[in-house]
């Protein structure tokens, strides 16, 4: 029986997800700190059974001896650098989030290289030694070689609007001009689902779906013949909309995402 934090997982093996990791590092060696590395090393290691690690962020304060506030910066941090995902688990029964899922993302345009200041940006929290046991640490290149450092031109910023973040990955598949399409469709079956009180509040989330559905449609490009970018994309994020809000309570009903919404007017 497959286990749920694999489907989330971008990768096929636990090699291909360190070499990943390793490579992140060292691009974005200059632009990370002693924590950024210390929380991607934990995320790392509590994803080599699954690819995906299932983590609170109390669980990432205790481990590390870290604030609630530098812990939330942090993956904010590493967000923004397109290192890792975060997808927010939801449980309907339950009607709230549990602990996210946090996912290590490919490397997919080695031209975007972010190496921030030319030093070493200073901790604002002490990291405590935590010894993850049986896997290799990537938070420290082997030869001074390995390490990219190449400036990013001052202009070139992270986009940080959902729209932004999906036409950057759509210009990875060579075409990104059918970004708006794909934001129009994400705003569309959003719009219905934040219309039930249940959903109030959950924008992020919606986002979050559509992120992930962006990455594996522009991912399918590369092994697929795609008729229809935004008809793919249009059925991946209504899946991962009913995976992430119904899959505890599916087999209670027998209808689609469209039949629970409100029509649009």
């Amino acid at each position: 029986m497959t286990h749920y934090l694999s489907r989330y997982a971008n990768f096929n093996t636990k090699e291909e997800m360190d070499a990943a990791a390793r490579l992140h590092v060292d691009i974005h060696w200059n632009a990370m700190n002693k924590t950024d590395r210390a929380v991607l090393e934990m995320i790392r290691c509590y994803s080599v059974n699954y690819l995906a690690a299932h983590l609170k962020h109390q669980t990432i304060e205790t481990k590390l001896g870290l604030s609630n506030s530098t812990v939330r910066r942090t993956l904010r941090k590493l967000e923004k650098l397109e290192i890792i995902e975060r997808i927010h688990y939801v449980r309907p029964v339950m009607s709230g989030l549990g602990a996210n899922i946090y996912v290590i993302l490919p490397v997919v345009d080695q031209g975007k290289m972010d190496s921030g200041a030319t030093g070493q940006e200073d901790d604002e929290d002490k990291v405590s030694q935590v010894e993850f046991r049986n896997e290799p640490s990537f938070s420290k290149s082997q030869e001074p070689k390995d390490l990219i450092k190449t400036s990013q031109p001052p202009s070139e910023k992270l986009s940080t609007t959902l729209f932004g973040r999906m036409k950057s990955l759509l210009a990875f598949s060579g075409d990104h001009s059918q970004a708006r399409e794909l934001y129009g469709i994400y705003k569309v079956l959003s719009g219905r689902m934040l219309k039930f009180e249940i959903y109030e509040g959950l924008e992020e989330l919606f986002e979050t779906f559509a992120y992930r559905a962006t990455h594996i449609t522009v991912m399918a490009t590369k092994t697929k013949n795609i008729r229809s970018l935004p008809g793919y994309f249009k059925g991946v994020l209504r899946q991962l909309m009913l995976d992430g809000l119904f899959s505890d309570i599916h087999q209670e009903y027998s209808v689609s995402v469209d039949d629970f919404a409100l029509p649009v007017k």
